[in-house]
C-alpha cells in the first residue's frame, strides 16, 4: 500500500509471503507485518437484505475492492467502498494489511493451484454462509485451520435463512463441523439455535487475553441485535474459551455470545450475529444499521480478532 508502506518482501510459511514493513503515520514509526485476508461471498452473503461483503460494484463483489487498496490513506472514509462490511476491510488496509474477496461462483480450496486458494492467505472471513459448504470445501477450510490459517466464523440467529435454501448460518456452521472427513467437532465450537437481543459487560477477566486487551483496544461490551449464542466442549478440544457470556449468565461452557479455539496450529474466532461487523452502509435498497460505530467495543473485538487469528 504505497500510500501508508514501504514493502520488502520475504520468505514465510506456506500460507503466504511475509512482509517487512514500516508504516509511518504522523511523526512515529510503526513496523508491521502485513497479512492477506480473504472475505467470502460465494455463500450468499449478499441475499435478501444482507451485505456481508467489503466492497461490491453493482451488486456484484469482485476479487480485488475498488478504488485500488494503495489509494487509502490514514483519513479515508469506511464509504470508499460499497458494503456493510467496508468498515472493517478499510481499517485492516490501514493496518498495512491486504483485503480480497472470494466471488460468487468461485470454489473455496485448500492446496490447490489457484490464485485464491486458501494457501495464499492468513485469514479467511465467512460473515452469515446462506449456502452449505461443500464436502470438499469443508476440507479445504478445517485443513487451512490445521495447517495454520484462520478463521472468522460469524453466525447470526437461527431462522434466518435469507435464500430461503432451507439453511441458515447456524445450522451451516453445525453442518460443518460435525460432518466433515477432517474431524468431528474439531473447535468444540457449537452454535446454539435461538435468537435474543441484548447489550452485555459479562466478558473473560483475564487482562492478557489478545482478542479482549488487543492493539486496538479492550473490549468491554458486546451488543447483539438478533444473534444466537454458542457452547463449548473442553473435552473434545480443551483450547476452546468462552470470551464473551449472556448478561445474567454464568462464565460456563454455555450462553457463550463469542469464543475463540486453536486447531493444529491454526486459530478460529467465533461469534453469533452479524450486526457488530455491519456498517450501515451498502448496497442501494438494503436497510442495513451501524453496529460497527454503535459501540466502541466492536470495532476493537473484530479487529483485535482479526490480528490474533493473523498471528499479529
Amino acid at each position: 500500500m504505497a500510500s501508508l508502506a514501504t514493502v520488502v518482501f520475504s520468505c514465510n510459511n506456506e500460507a503466504e509471503k511475509a512482509n517487512s514493513t514500516t508504516s509511518k503515520i504522523s511523526t512515529a514509526t510503526l513496523t508491521v507485518t502485513p497479512k492477506k485476508f480473504l472475505f467470502d461471498a460465494t455463500k450468499a452473503e449478499t441475499a435478501g437484505n444482507a451485505d456481508w461483503v467489503i466492497d461490491e460494484d453493482s451488486s456484484n463483489p469482485q476479487r480485488i475492492p475498488t478504488p485500488a487498496q494503495a489509494t487509502i490513506t490514514a483519513t479515508t472514509p469506511e464509504n470508499y467502498w460499497t458494503g456493510a462490511l467496508s468498515s472493517w476491510g478499510i481499517a485492516l488496509v490501514k493496518l498495512g494489511h491486504t483485503v480480497e474477496t472470494l466471488p460468487v461462483g468461485t470454489a473455496i480450496t485448500y492446496g490447490g493451484t489457484g490464485a485464491q486458494d486458501l494457501k495464499n492467505y492468513s485469514v479467511f472471513v465467512v460473515d452469515e454462509p446462506n449456502t452449505r459448504f461443500t464436502a470438499t470445501e469443508k476440507t479445504a477450510i478445517l485443513n487451512f485451520v490445521k495447517n495454520g490459517g484462520g478463521l472468522f466464523m460469524i453466525s447470526d440467529h437461527t431462522i434466518s435463512d435469507r435464500n430461503n435454501d432451507g439453511w441458515d448460518s447456524p445450522a451451516i456452521w453445525n453442518d460443518l463441523m460435525s460432518n466433515n472427513a477432517v474431524q468431528t467437532n474439531p473447535f468444540g465450537i457449537t452454535i446454539t439455535l435461538n435468537n435474543f437481543s441484548e447489550t452485555t459487560s459479562n466478558r473473560l477477566s483475564a487482562t492478557t487475553n489478545p482478542i479482549l486487551n488487543g492493539s486496538q483496544g479492550t473490549v468491554s461490551q458486546l451488543k447483539y441485535s438478533n444473534g444466537a449464542s454458542m457452547s463449548i466442549t473442553t473435552t473434545v478440544n480443551p483450547t476452546v474459551q468462552g470470551l464473551i457470556w449472556r448478561s445474567t449468565s454464568s462464565q460456563g461452557t454455555s450462553n457463550i455470545m463469542c469464543a475463540s479455539s486453536t486447531f493444529g496450529t491454526g486459530r478460529v474466532f467465533a461469534i453469533g450475529d452479524s450486526s457488530p461487523a455491519d456498517d450501515g452502509t451498502g448496497a442501494a435498497g438494503n436497510t442495513l444499521y451501524p453496529g460497527w460505530t454503535e459501540l466502541a467495543s466492536h470495532a476493537r473485538l473484530h479487529l483485535n480478532a482479526s490480528l490474533w487469528l493473523a498471528k499479529l
